[in-house]
Formats: C-alpha cells, structure tokens, sequence
C-alpha cells in the first residue's frame, strides 16, 4: 500500500498499524493539487464481511455518518474527512493527531500521582460525555487510544471501536447484522462487552481500568482478582478513600453497579470532593503567552491566567511577579491569587520563607504574609541559606540571621552562600572559606570559587579550573578550561561538565569525583545533571544526555534549562516551552 494513491487524492506513505479487523496509514493529500506541503490524514481500510450485501452497505455509511458528526461536533474526536467504497474494502479519512498516545505516559513500575489521574478522568469523561449523549458507545478505551496533541496538550479520543462493527458483525440467515462479537481489547473490556452486548457504562469500565493502571503503575494483565472475579488493585498503590471508591465503581464486573454513562460519572466526581489541584510536589510553571505571563501545571494546562508582565519559578509556596513599571513587584501563590500586591520596586524570591525587597533605596526581607520582618537597613543583600544571608553595610559584605542581627560583621569584598556548613568569601583579591562563626577554614589562595555541592567545590588557580574538598586539599587538580557558565560546573548527581581544552578541540565532558572522565568529550557546551539528565548543545542546538552519556532527546532547541519536577524549559526560536522527559512537547 505504501506509495498507492486511493481515489487519485490520497497518497500513502507510511504504515501505523494493523488489527484483525484492517490496517491504518498516514497518507498525505490532496495529491490532485498543487499544495506544498501536503497535508496528512489517516486512511483506515477495514475488510469487508465475505457476504456484503446492500444492509452492510448503509450500516457502513450509518457508522460513518456517526464519526462524522461526532468530529464535527466536538474539538478532542478526529474528523471524519471522508469514507470511500471500494472493492473488497471500506475506507475512512480521518484528521491526522499529531502528537503521542499515552502509552508513552503510562509505564509500567511508574506510578501517577492521584491529581494526574484525577485530571486524566476529568479530561476523557468530559469527551465521553458528548459521545455517551448521543448514544455511541466507543468500545476500546485505552492508553494506545487516547492521543496528547501537542498543539494544546489536550487528550484526543481515537479509534472509535463502533466502525469495526462492520467489518467483524457476522450476518444470520434473515439478512440482519449479528453484534455477538467482542470489540474491543482484553483487560480494558469488561464482562457484558466481551459476551457482546456492550453498554455505555462499558466505556466507563475501560476508562476505570485505565486510571488504576496510570495509578498503581501495573498493566490490567498484573491486577488480581477476587473469587467473584472484581478487579482488586487498592492495595497497590497509596490512594485517597475518595478516588479509591470513586474508580472501584467504575470497575464493577456487574454493569448495573458502575455509572450508567459519563455523565453520571463525572456529576458523581464533581461532587465527591476530589479536587483537580496540583499535587504538593508540584509547583505552576511560567510561560509566556503572547504578550503576558502565566503558568501552566504539569501537563501543560494553563492554571494561571497570563495577566503579568513578567513571572518567575515559585520558591516554594510563592511566586514573584511584575504588574506595570514603577512599584510593580508582588507575589501570587500557587492558585494565582496576589497574596503580596504590587509594590516593590524590586524583590528577590523566597528563600527559607523570607525575601529581600528593596526600600527606598535600602535592602531589607518580608515573609510571606508581606509583612517587613527585617527592616532595610542594607546596600545590597541576597537570599538566605542555611539560616544566613549575605548583606552589603559600606561596601563590605557580612552575614545575618533570620531576626537581622549581624552574626558575620561586615569586612569580606564579596561574598558566597552558605553550603554544606561552608560559604566562599573574597579578602585582599583572593577567595577562600568560612564557617557559621565567621572563621577562615580553608585560607584565601584562589582567584575565584564556588559554593560547595556533594562535598566538593570548584576552584580557579592560575587560569584553570580544579576542585577542593571541605578542608582544602586539591582532590581534582586545576586542568580545565573556563566555563562559560560556571555555576553549571558544580557537582550534581555525582558528575560535573567541565570544559577539557583545546586538546579536545574545547569540548565538554563529565568527570566524577576522582578527575576521571566519565562521559567523553564531545558537547560545545554542558550544564549540570538534573532528575537523571543534563542539557548539552551540539551543533548550536540543544538536547539532552543521560548519565552514561546516551542522547535521550535529540538536540533541537534553540536554549534549553535544567530539569524541574518532570519539566524543562526550553526555545524553540523565540519562544518558550516546557518538555517531559521523553522530549514532549508540553506546551
């Protein structure tokens, strides 16, 4: 079929899949016309019953007419282009969805938080309502059939079960269409469905399987049951007494004790107290959109409003955000209430429940109510860390506490923050490090430092670059090139980028924490190891690494951040978005 041309309008070009009942293709179109590029749909061509008569016929238009209405109507179901009669086979033309189906989300041995799935039934009951409301029945709910489309990261219903009625309906002596054939897919069917006589509430099943699998990370296969043959899957996972009652009666083996339809289901969770809000881990991401800032959740769901005119990452619990020019910083919190209105001229994020304003041209900390808990009484000052933050009194640089009494009176030229009990100061154009007490533990000899991270720190002797360890002695001798940003070239998950000179060519690699190379040369730039992976630039484009150094998601952003539960922001030519960590577009 590849390369064949159906109705002289269709060309094929790639072969998606095959099932008992008939294969699918990706075809481009119109080849009749002289459109560049071709636009892509999907041709389904599904075999005929070896006694076809005029009454499967029109069941077959019936069936189509169905799907065309249903696309038509409703933004999360394909469109039906057109459905064609040809030969031995019927064929349907569907609206290509471009993005990924869920199996890709849900794995096996990685379990969903219970906001996830409880998005995931809100989302898909929201599609099956529509369709349950006019009386269709979709047949195979399953991972493989509900599609992320990556031009909105909404969920796309595919692959309505109720068209290969036609090709699998065995015919009786009368001439009528049998339905005592199964339709569907073992696991996800439930009982009445696989004796043939599936019902609305069928869906509901299938839909209840594939949530507790989302949820407890196990394939329906895996999931035991009870002498009366109920799915038992609750102590499988940690899961609320409310979502846990809430999928159990979706997953009833006897029909009349599920929700008769999608309707009932999604009024029963609209009413069960379940709430769609982000799990406590996980925090709104900003994004831009068009002119305005605004934040997205995990799975690319705008949750606040674009409204500011710049936002930035929560720290934690709050967000800083501008509103207008003069006096124009506040905060908002997760639910994207100003819970700190505008009216800093500038300020710093929360760290460790305080955060720098700046005063009438003086430095001091609020908490998180706004209130002024430390009053502004420094030139500069940045954010606290291990219980002391850094204050500039006269051009010197000291440390005070959460009450702003002075522990570390002011006498350093610059200073680092607190890490591991240590923090980087600068005294007479060298760098060295103190204590909590303000004592010299480690003297002034390097040219520039850094903090520590998992016991070591980065220093610059001479023009290279090496690493100490908490009493000072040289564990990594100074032999790499300047980082060009060189915070990145901390320690992080045990690996640290470092540039390794012009005897490789000034590509980057990663070492461990005896100097010894662990993954190659061989980036033009690399930032630390975050969750498991690390963005690196070939080619002037940027993808990500693992940490054996296997490209997981190929470069092709134009910049691209660290991993931050799950997400990481990336631009596409000027604008932003966040992938997961298969490389999705999240937004």
């Amino acid at each position: 079929m590849i390369g064949y041309i159906l109705r002289q309008r269709y060309k094929i070009i790639q072969k998606l899949g095959a099932g008992g009942f008939g294969e699918t293709y990706l075809a481009e179109y119109p080849q009749d016309l002289p459109v560049t590029p071709k636009y892509k749909c999907v041709i389904k061509r599904l075999t005929k019953p070896q006694t076809p008569d005029i009454d499967t016929v029109e069941r077959f238009k019936k069936e189509a007419a169905i799907l065309f209405t249903l696309g038509k109507e409703h933004l999360q179901i394909p469109q039906l282009y057109d459905f064609l009669d040809e030969y031995k086979e019927f064929y349907l033309i569907q609206e290509y969805i471009d993005g990924h189906d869920l199996s890709n989300e849900i794995t096996s041995g990685k379990p969903w938080s219970e906001a996830d799935v409880i998005q995931l039934l809100q989302d898909i009951l929201e599609v099956l309502a529509f369709v349950h409301e006019q009386n269709v029945i979709h047949r195979d709910i399953k991972p493989l059939n509900l599609m992320r489309r990556y031009s909105d990261n909404k969920l796309v219903l595919i692959d309505f079960g109720a068209i290969k009625e036609i090709s699998t309906s065995g015919i009786n002596s009368q001439g009528d269409i049998s339905t005592t054939m199964a339709i569907g897919t073992r696991g996800y069917m439930p009982n009445e469905q696989w004796e043939g006589h599936p019902q609305l509430c069928s869906d509901i099943y299938a839909l209840g399987v594939t949530a507790i699998q989302a949820l407890t990370g196990l394939p329906p296969q895996q999931l035991p049951k009870s002498k009366t043959l109920e799915l038992i899957w609750r102590d499988c996972t940690q899961v609320s007494d409310g979502l846990a009652d809430f999928l159990t009666k979706m997953v009833r083996r006897d029909f009349h004790q599920r929700y008769k339809d999608a309707t009932e289901a999604i009024q029963a969770l609209n009413h069960s107290g379940l709430k769609l809000a982000l799990s406590p881990d996980t925090l709104p991401k900003p994004i831009k959109i068009g002119e305005k800032y605004g934040y997205i959740n995990k799975t690319g769901k705008v949750v606040i409003q674009p409204q500011f005119d710049k936002a930035w990452q929560f720290y934690p619990g709050l967000a800083l955000v501008k509103i207008g020019s003069e006096f124009s910083y506040g905060y908002v919190n997760k639910n994207g209430e100003l819970v700190i209105s505008p009216q800093f001229k500038f300020a710093g994020h929360f760290y460790e429940g305080l955060a720098e304003v700046w005063i009438a041209g003086k430095c001091g900390y609020i908490d998180k109510s706004g209130q002024l808990v430390i009053s502004p009484n420094f030139d500069e000052t940045l954010g606290f860390s291990e219980g002391l933050a850094d204050v500039k009194i006269n051009d010197k640089w000291g440390y005070i506490d959460k009450s702003g009494e002075l522990v570390i009176q002011p006498q350093f030229d610059e200073t680092g923050s607190f890490s591991e009990g240590i923090a980087n100061v600068k005294i007479n154009e060298k760098w060295g490090y103190i204590d909590k007490s303000g004592q010299l533990v480690i003297e002034p000899q390097f040219d520039e430092s850094w903090d520590f991270h998992e016991g070591l720190a980065m220093v610059k002797i001479n023009d290279k670059w090496g690493y100490i360890n908490k009493v000072g002695q040289l564990v990594i001798p100074p032999q790499f090139e300047e980082h060009l940003l060189a915070l990145q070239g901390i320690f992080s998950e045990g690996l640290a980028a470092v540039n390794m000179g012009y005897k490789f060519d000034y590509k980057f690699a990663y070492i461990d924490k005896s100097g010894g190379v662990a993954i190659e040369p061989m980036f033009d730039v690399a930032l630390k190891f975050s969750e498991g992976l690390a963005a690196v630039n070939i080619g002037h484009k940027w993808g990500y690494i693992d940490k054996i150094g296997q490209l997981v998601i190929q470069p092709q952003f134009d910049s691209a951040d660290e991993f931050s539960e799950g997400l990481a922001e990336v631009k596409v030519g000027k604008q932003d978005h966040y992938i997961d960590k298969i490389g999705k577009l999240i937004y």
